[in-house]
């Protein structure tokens, strides 16, 4: 089924955002930076279980999606946790939304691309 017109241009302009974060360094560490910031509520430079299952309640409850149960969320944490020191520093969340960031580029590109003729 073809993409509405503002469906399509919101899909290209979070493409494009995400191509940019994804060849500028400096841009990817500002979010990095930011996402980071936003989920460290201790500001002690790591974050703990806790804080990543906040994190994931809150942004659930924004998108009106259920959250998953807490351990799903450890499991998530265990997953993020990539040296297993109990604590993700922020360039294990960097590994993390890098991978993330790849992965919606290639949704986005599939999305775009027109259907095939039969």
């Amino acid at each position: 089924m073809p993409l509405k017109p503002e469906e399509e241009a919101e899909l290209r302009y979070t493409y494009d955002a995400l191509i940019t974060l994804l060849s500028d360094d400096s841009a990817f560490d500002a979010v990095l930076h930011a996402v980071f910031t936003n989920i460290d509520s201790k500001r002690d430079g790591t974050l703990d279980h806790k804080e990543l299952q906040r994190y994931i309640a809150e942004t659930c409850e924004e998108m009106g999606l259920e959250a998953p149960h807490r351990s799903q969320c450890r499991g998530i944490f265990r997953q993020l946790d990539l040296n297993d020191d109990n604590a993700i520093s922020t360039e294990e969340l960097g590994v993390f939304l890098r991978h993330f960031f790849q992965e919606q580029v290639a949704i986005c590109a599939l999305k775009l691309r027109p259907p095939r003729r039969p």
